[in-house]
């Protein structure tokens, strides 16, 4: 039997623990053996001859002196079709009240795909709402923000998604959200849906693991062929925690206050998604943003490294309209890639229409008459735009969503 490295824990620094530890390396998995408690942690980084520990937990119980040891099997938990209908958290625990799960074992620290196993999107991702299927349809393997302020729908609108959604599985990753939030979603499982959760409470190293655990399992699902949609609420409170641990662990602060590795992290962590040759997943991951002209730097970053934006618009979610999608205000890179050519001249219609009547709103509301006449059929026809943009709770059937599509391009044309 080969003895693992052991040392002990000298300090204690906010989230942070620092222990003597030869041999350490940045990312290995070491436990913490207190008297009363045990605690999983990864080497966040290395100070001199002593090594960093990001614990996966409260420090509550934890003293100096207390035993580390290197412990592989605290990144590893099973991943697949056996955490399909389960609840779990960042360390593999339940939260379903179920047994917990077992079978072969997986590291979480999967890395990102490599250019030479990435297939383009070829093929629509129908999620079940109209106001996305129409003028903004995504492809399988696409990367998409959620962009919108609180209070404006995004929980919802992710609730229709996952429900509507034409996938053979869903992961959704649930990181710094509210109890009650985890609660129902808890009650919304399916047995094709997983649910991993590490809510607001819980340690910085622990909400970034969840995310990382996410992406894992929708890798291992795609590595089986599925064709998987991976839900991420939220990647702002993913870089928050992320930045909580740099700074933590001496970086210094960069741009908004979040050390440059965040940025780095970030972008490795959405490169994990993507289709390949046997299947794909999906991306749909929320950021907290004040509208389309926000410059925080975890904003810009995800637009930059994200295959399209969907923007939540205040105003519309004011008006009472269900989904608040601004569409004048959204992209998805890949429509033109995946929309049959019927499909996507309908969709850039529909869009032309609504960015005119956008643009015409406050000329309109002082009663300037216009002489356009693809303005007027625009105004003319509102009422079922507007109709078709809202939706209840129910999800569209992609051939409902494109018959009405097409027959609202056929008129302002």
């Amino acid at each position: 039997m080969i003895a693992r490295p052991t040392g002990s824990v000298v300090a204690t620094r906010g989230q942070l623990v620092e222990a003597e530890l030869p041999f350490a390396r940045v990312g290995d998995g070491v436990r913490i053996c207190a008297r009363d408690v045990r605690v999983n942690a990864r080497i966040a980084a290395l100070r001199g001859a002593r090594a960093v520990l990001a614990p996966f937990g409260a420090l509550d119980g934890v003293a100096g002196g207390d035993r580390v040891e290197a412990e592989p099997a605290v990144l590893a938990l099973p991943l697949g079709t056996t955490l399909l209908g389960r609840a779990v958290d960042a360390v593999g625990a339940p939260l379903d009240g179920r047994p917990r799960p077992l079978g072969r074992q997986f590291t979480t620290d999967a890395a990102p795909l490599a250019v030479g196993a990435r297939r383009p999107c070829s093929a629509v991702c129908w999620t079940g709402v109209r106001a996305i299927d129409g003028p903004l349809a995504i492809g399988r393997g696409s990367r998409i923000g959620l962009f919108g302020a609180p209070g404006a729908g995004k929980s919802t609108l992710l609730d229709l998604i996952v429900r509507g959604a034409r996938a053979d599985a869903v992961v959704v990753g649930l990181i710094g959200e509210r109890g009650r939030e985890a609660e129902r979603r808890l009650a919304s499982l399916d047995a094709r849906s997983t649910l991993v959760c590490a809510t607001g409470d819980r340690a910085p190293a622990e909400r970034v693991r969840a995310a990382e655990v996410a992406f894992a399992q929708a890798a291992a699902l795609r590595a089986r062929g599925l064709d998987v949609l991976l839900v991420l609420d939220s990647l702002a409170r993913v870089a928050i925690a992320a930045r909580e641990l740099a700074l933590a662990a001496g970086e210094p602060p960069g741009r908004g206050g979040y050390p440059p590795s965040v940025f780095g992290f970030l972008a490795r962590l959405l490169e994990r998604a993507g289709a390949t040759g046997s299947g794909s997943v999906t991306l749909i991951a929320t950021v907290l943003s004040d509208g389309p002209d926000e410059r925080d730097p975890v904003s810009e970053a995800a637009r930059a490294a994200l295959d399209g934006h969907f923007v939540l618009a205040e105003r519309l979610a004011r008006a009472g309209r269900f989904p608040a999608i601004d569409v004048a205000a959204s992209a998805s890179r890949t429509l033109a890639e995946v929309a049959a050519p019927a499909h996507l001249a309908a969709a850039r219609v529909l869009r032309s229409a609504i960015a005119a009547l956008d643009e015409s709103r406050d000329a309109r509301a002082l009663g300037l008459a216009t002489a356009d006449p693809f303005l007027l059929r625009c105004v003319a026809l509102e009422p079922s735009i507007e109709a078709f943009l809202r939706q209840g709770s129910e999800p569209s059937e992609p051939a409902t969503t494109l018959t009405e599509l097409t027959r609202l391009a056929d008129i302002l044309t």
